[in-house]
This record gives structure tokens, sequence and C-alpha cells, in this order.
């Protein structure tokens, strides 16, 4: 799959503008250099060589017969057999002695309680760290792998979070750092969708922690269940996963735990992209048209005004 996610030098910045400009439509070499490298009015050869140069080694470019660059089309059966991950993730506070920052909410597919806030998410590049990763692999519209370990944080790790995941320091302490897992958990990884319930979280400290150990950055296509769902199941008065699952007749044997949550999701997304399907999603640009569509009955919160509590990830 071209689109999946990727280890990537950090400094590719050029290749993010190539593909935001790109999502546009095809675009002549002229203007896309112009416009990517901020070089008004390069030469042709110029431009063909550095686009060349620049996007040939990335399976999500490609050159068509005309000389003009896009993005690769999935067509209806590369979407019905994507390759896809569902990552959840256990991430504690790291709190050091006498600290008065907020408790985080402990991962985002499994918060704790509706009285925890939606947006006291913890904070990967602020001393928080994982506890446990789980990896669900989907090939064919088919659960093929599953891959969970525990992972030592280094620190210690708050009570309320041992109340929520029982994941305690003793389960921990002999358990591998996220630097003796991070070839494995890339590999997990490696050209597949990454889909999570509530993504961006566990985006995050997955990204975070990849980049501590390896200098790398995380880069590929996202999926949110949560997002999914608003669009697909608006009957639901929540849709977090246990109600999502619920919906679905998904049981989840270990709640709160990496591996029950991963397949519960894994899980969980294949129906989604089943009932996405019969609403008439086959490619990539008609599901992402139909997660940008607005939700009725949200409204944007006023800046500076308390954000309440999200119930759609909350359990």
């Amino acid at each position: 799959m071209t689109s999946g996610v990727q280890l990537r030098p950090a400094e590719q910045v050029l290749v993010s503008r190539a593909r935001d400009f790109l999502a546009a439509g095809p675009s002549d070499a002229v203007d896309l250099i112009a416009h990517v490298c901020q070089l008004p009015g390069p030469p042709r050869f110029v431009a063909d060589h550095m686009a060349m140069a620049l996007l040939a080694p990335w399976g999500e470019f490609t050159r068509e017969s005309d000389g003009r660059w896009r993005l690769v089309q999935r067509t209806a059966q590369e979407l019905a057999e994507m390759r896809a991950v569902a990552v959840p993730v256990q991430a504690p506070v790291a709190e050091g002695p006498g600290s008065t920052r907020r408790r985080s909410r402990p991962k985002s597919s499994a918060p704790a309680s509706d009285r925890v806030p939606e947006r006291t998410a913890g904070r990967p590049d602020g001393g928080d760290r994982i506890t446990e990763i789980a990896a669900v692999i989907i090939e064919r519209g088919e659960i093929t792998r599953v891959y969970e370990t525990l992972v030592n944080p280094q620190r210690p790790i708050p009570p309320m979070v041992t109340s929520i995941t029982n994941i305690t320091w003793n389960m921990v302490r002999n358990a591998p750092t996220f630097r003796d897992i991070v070839h494995d958990v890339a590999d997990a990884l490696r050209g597949h969708v990454f889909v999570a319930h509530n993504a961006g979280f566990d985006w995050r400290f997955v990204a975070a922690e990849i980049a501590r150990a390896t200098g790398e950055r995380l880069d590929g296509r996202q999926l949110c269940t949560v997002r999914l769902a608003r669009r697909l199941l608006p009957q639901l008065s929540r849709r977090s996963l246990d109600h999502v699952s619920r919906w679905y007749g998904v049981e989840n044997s270990a709640r709160h735990r990496a591996g029950g949550d991963a397949v519960a999701t894994a899980q969980v997304f294949l129906r989604m992209m089943r009932d996405a399907r019969e609403r008439g999603c086959l490619t990539w640009p008609e599901l992402e048209t139909l997660l940008r569509t607005p939700v009725r009955g949200r409204r944007r919160r006023r800046r500076g005004m308390p954000q309440p509590v999200d119930r759609d990830t909350t359990a």
C-alpha cells in the first residue's frame, strides 16, 4: 500500500508541501516546484529534475504521461483490500515529586470515566510515556496478526492509571523499553493505515516514542474510528469504544488494556468499513469527504470557554 505508515527523515518538509499541494489535483512540475521550493518561475528542465529527485522515491506520487505529477489514487478494490493496523496505547502521566500538573487521561480509546476532561490527554513531549502497546494487523478484511507488549516507561506509574488499567510498576519493571521494541513496532506499522479510537492521541504518543528512539518521523494515513462513528452512527448518543462495540456486537476480552482494545477497535473498524462501502464510499477521496462532512448538532466551542467532557471518547 503506497500511502501507508512510513518512518521518514525528520527534514522531509518539502515532501509534505508537495503532498498538500497535490491534494488539490495534478500539477505541472514548474508550478509544483515553484510552490514547494518557493522558487518563482523555475526553468522547466530544472523543475522536472527537482520534481523527479524529490518525489520519485515516494510511492504516493506518480508522474503522468503528460508530465504532470499527482497523488496516487486508490481504486475501489484497493480500498476494500486496504492494509490497516489498529494501535491503542497505554500512556501514563509521568509526574515528578511535588508536581501540580493536571493528570492525564491514560489513553484515548479507553478513558477512565465521564469525569475525566476530554482535553486533558497525556503529553508525549511533557514526560509521559507508553506502558503498553498493541498492534492488530488487518489485511484484505481479516485480522492476520496481533502484536502486544508491556513497555517499561522508566518512571513511576501514577495510582490513577494503575486503578484503570491494572498495570503496576512490578509488571513493567522488567519489560522492554520502547527503544528495545521500536523496530518491532515500526515493522507492524509500516505500509498500513494507522487506525485508533481517537487516532490523534495514540499517533502522537507512538510518533513521539519513535522520534526519541530513532530520530525519525512517523508519516502516513490515519483513520479515526471516533470521527467515522460520528458520521456512520448518528443514532448513538455516544461513540465511545464501549458504545460502538456494543452496537456492532463486538466483545472486548480485556477492556482498558492495549491488546483487548486493539482487537475490539480492529473488529469495529472492519464493520465500519463495510457500512461506509454500503453508503457508496469506495475510494479514499470518498471516505475523506465523508469524514469532512460537518456533524449536525455540534457547535464550535468559543475560545477561552471551559472544554466539556467529550462523551464520544469516554467509556
